[in-house]
């Protein structure tokens, strides 16, 4: 008996403390230094994704050294890629994930949106899918003259207070957001 208390014991401290360890990789991950990180990062991935645009017959990202994707300290990975799409029109995807785990709604969501406000496009303008494999997806469509002011505008470095602000209006924006369940299915399946 007394081993089978033991047992319970030792199993009942692992959930603990893998519930502590979880806790402390969220707060990390969503901490301001994090989210700073992104948003200092996000100014290169831009570069690259306008310059390395994906035609309509490329592959699309095949190295996991491609500029266009930014690896933060805590783990995240953003791939961001620009796509013709049909005739005068920009795709602007993003990919957000957590190699090696599952990507919770809250991450993916979150920095989805932290994407796009630093690129100054509206909550709005996004269609937003899951994979099976939990890696978050979103999309937003400029036309011609679009993409043409969009080049020209920077990223502005975030300061800690504009990032405050940003989850404080983030809970509200992710419950607004538009699904679009072909999303996925129109990345992984060639036309």
């Amino acid at each position: 008996m007394s081993w089978l208390l033991t047992l319970l014991a030792i199993a009942a401290a692992s959930l603990v403390w893998w519930i502590v360890r979880r806790l402390f990789w969220y707060r990390r991950l969503f901490a301001v230094p994090h989210l700073m990180e992104v948003g200092q990062g996000l100014a290169g991935v831009k570069q690259t994704a306008m310059r390395d645009m994906i035609a309509s017959e490329a592959k699309g990202v095949e190295s996991p050294d491609d500029a266009r994707i930014l690896r933060t300290s805590a783990g995240l990975v953003l791939l961001y890629t620009i796509g013709q799409g049909a005739p005068g029109t920009y795709v602007h995807h993003a990919s957000i994930s957590i190699p090696g785990r599952p990507t919770a709604h809250a991450v993916g969501e979150t920095f989805i949106l932290l994407w796009a406000k630093l690129l100054g496009i509206e909550y709005g303008r996004l269609a937003l899918d899951v994979s099976p494999m939990t890696v978050h997806h979103a999309e937003f469509v400029l036309n011609e003259q679009e993409q043409s002011e969009f080049a020209q505008r920077p990223i502005e470095a975030p300061t800690a207070e504009w990032l405050q602000a940003f989850l404080a209006e983030c809970t509200t924006a992710r419950q607004n957001l538009r699904r679009d369940r072909n999303l996925v299915r129109n990345i992984t399946q060639p036309t």
